[in-house]
């Protein structure tokens, strides 16, 4: 989350570029008709983000700013017809399970990269912009998001949010957004899927454990254990063979191995991100000494519209548990994939799957015949 503005703080430019929002905003309430006065006193609230900042927000809350791909993702579950754009576009597969209204929504950029389009931010006219997340990701976490503040003149807030603090994150967005009763619906649902997996994975006998091997791309880049890239594995009680040194595992979770340290490992399943080598590994010589690859326990990782184990690191996860927890322990966790996809789908991404289209999401990632 790291800002790398290209807009010099001194002063001079600061004013320079305060002026230009204001003309901005002038042309966009006059062209548009979107421009809404000043808050008085009464209309605003103070309220002190995760980290620490107090910040003057609008009371009632219709025009929100995702700040990142992660914000996007949790507002648009919450609230979003409220939403005022988007950093990034739905893909066409994406808008597969979206509804297609919301791919007319403009593109912003990202708000902490150098992609922000500061005059499309400024037709939208959000009341705020929320940024979800890790407050670790960046050491000058306040100062970031008190520079896009200034830069961009709007209320900016920090949400933290990870799979420990999702409830309270939904429930403090409900609040904020007057979305209150879907924010519980939410929960709900992430605090029973929680609290069961946790509950039947405690009851897994360590004999019993299914060793895992997640992987990207060519089959080598291994994805680490202790990452929250993998954590669903050992959420559901999995055991993640890619136990690495964090020197050398990469910002993105991963490692590069040999196919020899594979062999070591020989995991009992293994799963492959989406856009891997998972449609041709069976036919590749150097795979044909893997037990799962001649098992036929290896499977690939649902994606549509995002990946279920959690690129990004978001939502999409706690249906991920209950697909993994399915796959490596059916006997445990006896689900029907099938209403658990469309009961999810609905909740979350507004989406009524077709059994089609929930067999077509779990095609490669189901046990195989």
């Amino acid at each position: 989350m790291k800002i790398k503005s290209t807009i010099n703080t001194s002063k001079r430019l600061i004013a320079f570029t305060s002026m230009l929002v204001a003309t901005v905003l002038l042309v966009s309430a006059i062209g548009c008709e979107r421009h809404v006065p000043s808050p008085t006193p009464g209309d605003t609230v103070q309220f002190t983000d995760s980290v620490g900042r107090t910040v003057k927000i609008p009371r009632n809350i219709e025009r929100i700013a995702p700040s990142g791909t992660l914000s996007q993702i949790i507002l648009y579950t919450l609230c979003p017809e409220k939403l005022v754009g988007l950093t990034n576009s739905f893909s066409a597969s994406q808008l597969e399970y979206i509804p297609s209204k919301y791919a007319s929504l403009p593109t912003l950029g990202d708000f902490f990269g150098n992609t922000l389009n500061l005059e499309a931010l400024m037709v939208a006219n959000p009341q705020v912009i929320i940024d979800i997340g890790d407050p670790n990701v960046s050491g000058n976490m306040r100062d970031d998001l008190d520079d896009l503040q200034e830069r961009t003149g709007i209320p900016v807030i920090f949400v933290e949010m990870d799979l420990a603090t999702m409830v309270k994150a939904y429930n403090t967005l409900g609040e904020i957004t007057g979305e209150t009763e879907h924010a519980q619906k939410l929960t709900n649902y992430i605090k029973q899927t929680l609290s069961e997996t946790e509950q039947k994975a405690a009851g897994i006998p360590n004999a019993d454990r299914v060793t895992v091997y997640y992987c990207q791309g060519d089959g080598l880049a291994a994805i680490a254990q202790g990452t929250f890239h993998s954590d669903v594995i050992d959420i559901v009680g999995g055991v993640n063979v890619t136990v690495l040194s964090s020197s050398i595992v990469a910002g993105n979770g991963t490692s590069t191995i040999s196919m020899e340290q594979l062999m070591l490992w020989n995991p009992s399943v293994i799963l492959f991100a989406p856009g891997s080598i998972y449609d041709s590994v069976a036919t590749r010589a150097e795979w044909g000494g893997i037990t799962a690859i001649q098992n036929g326990t290896y499977y690939e990782v649902p994606s549509g519209p995002f990946n279920w184990m959690g690129r990004p690191p978001s939502v999409n996860r706690i249906l991920g548990i209950k697909w993994l927890a399915n796959l490596l322990y059916p006997k445990v966790f006896s689900y029907d994939m099938l209403e658990e996809t469309k009961e999810f789908y609905k909740l979350f991404y507004h989406c009524d799957l077709t059994n089609a289209q929930v067999t077509a999401l779990l095609t490669n990632s189901t046990h195989k015949q």
